[in-house]
């Protein structure tokens, strides 16, 4: 979780609320959105360095923003320059799958439906979140980053790639998520009494 959040701290400074809402509308796929643990990563990374907050008061309530330090933006871009192992993530629930010829055939066809319906959610989630990702969304980024010549600096030069893999991103998980909901389709077409 704590590069996740480098990265969203690479794009601007952000409160920890700010940065559970960015979670939830667009990461939580890949991380939870829990508070606690984004304290708790929060945490870690002031204890390292890789971040640093400022204090202000918005309407009588206090609240710490955060950005990430030069030794963050090391870390993060040499967590960047590692080769990613998309095949290697974990997913336990997959052994439910592994194991579920030891159920009833019709407990197995209503639970392949149930995957199907949380998949095809999911789909719908990640159309929304793609349908708002616009010129114009990416536009208020931009305009974002030239009011804070700190990051101006080290992300506006970037602002095309940036957003073009944040858009590619997008896309792997809505294309993995249709792949997903078709497999399962197939798999229930056919005779799953094996």
């Amino acid at each position: 979780m704590e590069k996740l959040i480098l990265g969203i701290l690479m794009l601007r400074k952000l409160t920890v609320y700010e940065i559970r809402n960015e979670i939830k509308r667009n990461l939580n796929a890949m991380c939870s959105d829990s508070l606690g643990s984004i304290q708790a990563a929060m945490k870690r990374l002031l204890d390292a360095g890789m971040v640093t907050f400022c204090e202000y008061v918005e309407k009588s309530v206090n609240k710490k923003q955060y950005a990430i330090t030069e030794e963050g933006r090391k870390e993060l871009i040499g967590w960047l320059k590692t080769p990613a192992n998309i095949s290697g993530s974990k997913n336990m629930e997959l052994g439910k799958f592994l194991f579920m010829g030891m159920l009833l055939t019709e407990d197995r066809s209503a639970l392949i439906d149930e995957i199907i319906a949380q998949l095809e959610e999911d789909l719908g989630v990640l159309l929304a979140i793609q349908t708002s990702f616009t010129d114009e969304s990416r536009a208020m980024l931009l305009e974002y980053w030239k009011t804070d010549m700190e990051y101006y600096g080290f992300v506006a030069e970037k602002s095309k790639e940036v957003n073009a893999f944040r858009g590619l991103t997008l896309q792997y998980g809505i294309d993995t998520c249709k792949f997903n909901i078709e497999w399962f389709k197939k798999l229930k077409e056919t005779n799953i009494s094996i």
